[in-house]
């Protein structure tokens, strides 16, 4: 029998993203690491068994939120996601480093300018997986425990009253090769000097990922609540208008457009500062997705910019939910955000994830905000 709690928390969610006034502002809790630092629990221990990690993040948010917590972004980690998404290396606890330190990616340049030829030719998965393989330490055999307990964390949390919202990562091409190719590198080696060949990789990638996402969408035994779309160096800040929209907002504007086709809620995950692309998001059907903001972004002019179109998530400071911070700064920015991004359409959350060294103090004066600080 599913927890009732749960309908309840998804039905809020959904009536933030439709702009209802409804009983109070919902709250979701974002972070992985803030929950076994919270709980006691090692970094190494907490990415290396998947019960213990889903069972810390359920009594980690329990305990800074109590029944406030309407969803989580996230059930269960392990860092070598990261690997995956940015085609990168992930320094890794009790491997690479200390046992509780902070999972690290350690950015050199893992991808060339022959490559791209490589994926036209053979195509992207099959040159992904050669990837992983032979330059990349595996990362899927490593998450293979993830992959398999993946669907018992989200049932789990269902259980806790908790809605999963982000069932994927589902991002751009630019994000990943920007990652592996090294800022710098594709930014001056191949944006300047080989764009057309970038449009065809893009394409091809897009394309692939498309198939694989409508897939997952339509199969009800697969089919998430919601899913990131992630954007951190594609962004307006780093690119001008025309080559934003080229290389980056068109393949956002697709991956949207599926999620609504197939009524996923697309969260646009924007790291970075968006300042001057709130306007873009305009391009994206009225009341059918959620802005999530980091604190780079001004989520104040934000609302301003795109109104009563699109619901907002976020911002709540990193810096201000570390000790740097206090229970009193954090209420008061809380009710800030309620009352002038919301209360309507929007979500109160972290900015991107709580971060490892957040107080429970402040984290509980979050959460607490939106019993607190009522439409």
């Amino acid at each position: 029998m599913v927890n009732p709690q749960y309908d309840a928390h998804l039905e809020r969610i959904k009536a933030a993203i439709d702009f209802e006034i409804i009983d109070r502002v919902p709250f979701v809790a974002s972070g992985s690491a803030v929950n076994a630092a919270i709980m006691g629990v090692t970094v190494a221990d907490y990415i290396n068994d998947m019960e213990l990690c889903c069972t810390t993040n359920i009594e980690g948010i329990k305990k800074y939120a109590g029944d406030l917590a309407d969803a989580a972004q996230a059930t269960i980690f392990k860092p070598q996601l990261l690997s995956m998404a940015w085609l990168g290396r992930a320094k890794v606890p009790g491997v690479d480093l200390p046992d509780n330190e902070l999972w690290q990616m350690d950015e050199k340049e893992t991808v060339t300018q022959d490559d791209y030829d490589a994926i036209l030719e053979m195509g992207y998965k099959p040159w992904l997986n050669k990837l992983f393989v032979e330059r990349l330490d595996d990362p899927i055999s490593k998450a293979l425990d993830f992959i398999e307990y993946a669907p018992i964390a989200d049932q789990r949390f269902k259980d806790a009253g908790i809605p999963n919202i982000n069932g994927a990562a589902c991002d751009p091409p630019m994000e990943k090769f920007c990652g592996g190719r090294t800022l710098m590198t594709f930014f001056m080696d191949d944006l300047f000097e080989i764009p057309e060949k970038l449009d065809e990789v893009f394409r091809k990638v897009q394309d692939e990922n498309l198939a694989d996402w409508e897939a997952m969408f339509s199969d009800p035994a697969t089919k998430p609540v919601g899913v990131w779309i992630g954007g951190w160096r594609g962004t307006p800040d780093m690119l001008n208008p025309e080559m934003f929209e080229r290389f980056s907002w068109q393949y956002f504007r697709e991956i949207a457009q599926l999620c609504i086709d197939y009524d996923v809620i697309p969260i646009f995950h924007m790291d970075s500062n968006w300042d001057n692309g709130i306007h873009w998001f305009k391009d994206i059907p009225r009341h059918k997705g959620i802005m999530a903001l980091d604190g780079m972004t001004d989520i104040f002019k934000a609302r301003e910019v795109i109104g009563d179109h699109m619901a907002i998530m976020g911002d709540v400071p990193s810096a201000m939910q570390s000790p740097f911070g206090t229970p009193e700064e954090v209420d008061a920015y809380c009710k800030r955000l309620i009352y002038e991004v919301g209360p309507a359409g929007y979500l109160m959350c972290s900015g991107c994830d709580s971060p490892f060294n957040a107080t429970l103090e402040n984290l509980k004066a979050m959460a607490h905000s939106v019993e607190k600080y009522l439409p």
